[in-house]
């Protein structure tokens, strides 16, 4: 049995967009979004439908496929644009210490992230988290997440500031692998470690201070 959308909001889709319908789309595909974020939370990415996401917005069921293909696009758009969010905090944390090096700048880094992580943790733990509910999209926004890094380790292995056994690909996905994995971890029980001690160890697990250490 076909589901139908809301009549009015088939109009709304090729609406002006500073229309009274464009408007009415916006609102309905934020009240999507907001309850789909409350559902996954609390029930987790495989255990909620796309009709729970529709009624708890207060929709038709077939509403929502106006806005979303299904409810992995929809996790899609909370997970990236949290993954914007994020990134900012780190880039503007960065910069803030950028005139005291390298330590400092990662430090802060990884203080955003691991701050950030306390304040998602059930995305988090959707994303990052054991039972891989996300599947690729956590691939997809380390990824994004950490752009460079295999860079960076190279250029800095070249000046002889991190171990010149290293490969940088590799040290980069080990890397990348270890920030995501301590993090979801971490947010399962913060009181596994002290918030400090997570981000501490993070920095201090980087090649460079490790190489920095053992010369």
């Amino acid at each position: 049995m076909s589901v139908s959308p809301d009549p009015a909001e088939s109009a709304a889709a090729s609406a002006p967009l500073d229309s009274a319908p464009a408007r009415h789309r916006a609102e309905t595909r934020r009240r999507l979004v907001a309850a789909a974020t409350e559902l996954f939370a609390r029930q987790g990415l495989r255990a909620t439908t796309s009709t729970q996401i529709a009624r708890a917005a207060g929709v038709a069921a077939g509403t929502f496929y106006l806005h979303f293909a299904d409810k992995q696009a929809l996790f899609r758009e909370i997970a990236f644009g949290a993954l914007a969010e994020l990134r900012a905090r780190m880039e503007a944390a960065q910069r803030a210490v950028a005139e005291r090096g390298l330590e400092a700048q990662l430090r802060a880094r990884m203080e955003e992230l691991v701050g950030f992580a306390d304040e998602k943790r059930d995305l988090v733990r959707i994303v990052f988290g054991r039972a891989h509910e996300a599947d690729a999209i956590g691939d997809e926004l380390a990824d994004e997440l950490f752009p460079g890094v295999e860079a960076r380790l190279r250029e800095r292995i070249e000046e002889d500031r991190a171990d010149p056994a290293l490969h940088p690909a590799v040290a980069a996905q080990a890397l990348i692998a270890g920030w995501t994995r301590v993090v979801a971890w971490w947010v399962e029980d913060p009181s596994r470690a002290p918030r400090e001690a997570v981000v501490e160890t993070l920095v201090r697990l980087h090649p460079v201070f490790t190489h920095r250490r053992g010369r």
